[in-house]
């Protein structure tokens, strides 16, 4: 057997200031790991989102005529910058106290505002371009939800 030399135990001199931010990092673990979750989930959101505006786009050229599926187009995008700064709030929640929705409210009814009072714009193929990012949510939720209850 060795003899080793006996330590002496420094009393905890940390205040308690100091002991909560050693604890900080393993706290904040779990959240750094839903928030890269939360940001893989928005950005699977607003590809499956294009990618469906894109698709639609084409089927309703093909369909019908360049200048309906423009207005589709149009809302798509619009449905687009709606759903990115749907997420801008979902991600700040909890850390400022203001009204949610309204700038979001204002986006649509701006929309629908310039469709009806420009000659040019349909208003129902906006309409459904905008809510196009509805469908996209749709068809992420289904798949992953039908996938678990497999499970």
């Amino acid at each position: 057997m060795t003899y080793s030399e006996p330590t002496l135990k420094t009393p905890n001199t940390e205040t308690p200031n100091q002991a909560q931010s050693q604890e900080t990092p393993e706290s904040e673990q779990p959240k750094s790991d839903s928030m890269k979750e939360y940001y893989k989930l928005k950005h699977t959101l607003l590809i499956v989102t294009l990618a469906l505006a894109g698709v639609i786009f084409v089927m309703i050229w093909g369909y019908y005529s360049l200048t309906v599926a423009l207005n589709y187009l149009l809302g798509a995008c619009f449905s687009l910058v709606y759903l990115n700064m749907l997420a801008r709030e979902v991600e700040r929640v909890g850390t400022f106290k203001r009204r949610i929705g309204s700038t979001r409210l204002a986006l649509f009814v701006g929309l629908m505002i310039v469709a009806t009072r420009w000659q040019q714009l349909q208003i129902i193929p906006i309409f459904l371009g905008f809510m196009t990012y509805k469908a996209g949510i749709l068809f992420y939720i289904l798949p992953n939800s039908l996938l678990e209850q497999k499970k």
